[in-house]
């Protein structure tokens, strides 16, 4: 698909400020760029109000159509969310595959999509979508539409839902992402009984998560400057300076007006930010709308229920500030910041230093005297962190850092 012609459509509304207006030029020519196609006309009309037969107004239709014959474009993208019946209009005036916002970005998660459930939810996410277009289609389902969708395995989901409709498919999705999402409840559960204290590290779409979580635990996950690099869930355990380990997970980024669909499709991937004790916001100083950023990442964990759970903010690339307003913005949050550099490695002991005083306080050290023949001292193993441990003659002295709310439970267990 690398190479194909593109002729992008961009909108804005009767007196918009022209720095958002191009924040959001610049962020859809990303996304694209990201897919690897090449933008050969790009226009903007101010929309007074929306078409609900082709979006934009009859005369603009009329232009852009004569543009995008003038480049030779092969599809045209327009940086919005179309209903079923507008793209279809809109590829009859065109003769090409019209994508619309939700497409491109579907297309990206497809294209990073690696793991099993990653793929499963992207297929649901990608049939969602197609759903309700297909009453507006004539052309035969197994034949490949072209275009964002089309080039990216459409031909083989197609024949599939020619032999069963799109929502046994849908179903079929359900059932096996129910599956995995048990397994993964499982495989939490046994984490969450071991009493190691997590962080999920959440942000916009390449703020730098991954390279973060590598520098912090000399891992090797993959990090590339492109939106959505990441998109399943990655965990790895780390010991601070006070020897206490932790585990810390990476997980999908966000950005402004992330489909729905997405965001109910990676709903599982996403409850570590849900489930973790505390969450991490890595925000971006070189992107040159941080706040808006910012605020988008705050807004989804707001929807997921997980915004309470943010404790600290990571003020990333300070290397190279775009906006110093931005800048003092992002560390006036009334949340604790840290300022980091991945590249050069700057601020990671201030960073780790953070995380120690937000375990300080959920954990707590406290000393036990126990006979030989308690079971107390298997628990702590397994679940805490025994920091000394002296046999004496008839007891065991030990000095452990247990959660605050299991601490009255171990001391009645050692004094009945």
């Amino acid at each position: 698909m690398a190479g194909e012609r593109i002729a992008l459509i961009t909108t804005r509304s009767v007196g918009e400020n022209e720095r958002d207006v191009f924040l959001r030029e610049s962020e859809i020519r990303s996304l694209i760029s990201t897919l690897g196609l090449n933008i050969v006309c790009h226009q903007s009309f101010t929309l007074k109000k929306e078409n609900s037969v082709t979006f934009l107004g009859k005369g603009q239709v009329q232009e852009a159509v004569e543009w995008a014959r003038a480049f030779d474009a092969e599809e045209v993208i327009i940086d919005a969310f179309l209903s079923p019946r507008e793209e279809m209009n809109l590829e009859s005036a065109f003769s090409l595959p019209v994508s619309d916002r939700e497409a491109v970005i579907e297309a990206i998660f497809y294209q990073n999509a690696h793991s099993r459930e990653a793929r499963l939810q992207i297929e649901k996410a990608r049939a969602l979508y197609e759903k309700p277009r297909l009453i507006f289609r004539e052309a035969n389902l197994s034949q490949q539409r072209g275009g964002v969708r089309g080039a990216k395995g459409e031909g083989e989901k197609a024949l599939e839902l020619e032999r069963r409709t799109i929502e046994e498919r849908i179903k079929a999705l359900d059932r096996e992402l129910e599956t995995l999402k048990k397994t993964r409840s499982i495989q939490r559960q046994k984490r969450e009984k071991t009493g190691i204290f997590s962080f999920a590290l959440t942000g916009y779409t390449n703020a730098g998560k991954s390279t973060l979580l590598n520098r912090l635990t000399k891992s090797e996950v993959l990090a590339e400057d492109k939106l959505f690099a990441t998109l399943d869930t990655t965990t790895r355990s780390l010991t601070l300076p006070s020897s206490q380990k932790v585990l810390v997970s990476d997980t999908v980024g966000f950005i402004q007006n992330l489909p729905h669909s997405l965001i109910e499709a990676f709903s599982s991937t996403l409850e570590e930010a849900l489930n973790s004790d505390a969450v991490i916001i890595v925000a971006d100083a070189s992107h040159p709308d941080c706040v808006k950023c910012f605020d988008t990442t705050m807004e989804t964990l707001s929807e997921l229920g997980a915004r309470d759970k943010v404790k600290l903010v990571v003020i990333n690339k300070v290397d190279s500030i775009y906006d110093d307003i931005s800048y003092s913005y992002l560390k006036s949050q009334g949340v604790e910041t840290v300022e980091t550099s991945m590249k050069t490695g700057e601020g990671l002991d201030k960073l780790l230093a953070a995380m120690e005083r937000i375990t300080d306080e959920v954990f707590e050290t406290i000393s036990l005297r126990l006979p030989y023949s308690s079971p107390i001292l298997s628990e702590l193993s397994r679940k805490e962190e025994i920091q000394d441990i002296k046999y004496e003659d008839y007891t065991i002295l030990v000095k452990a850092r247990v959660r605050r709310s299991e601490k009255k439970r171990y001391e009645e267990v050692i004094e009945e």
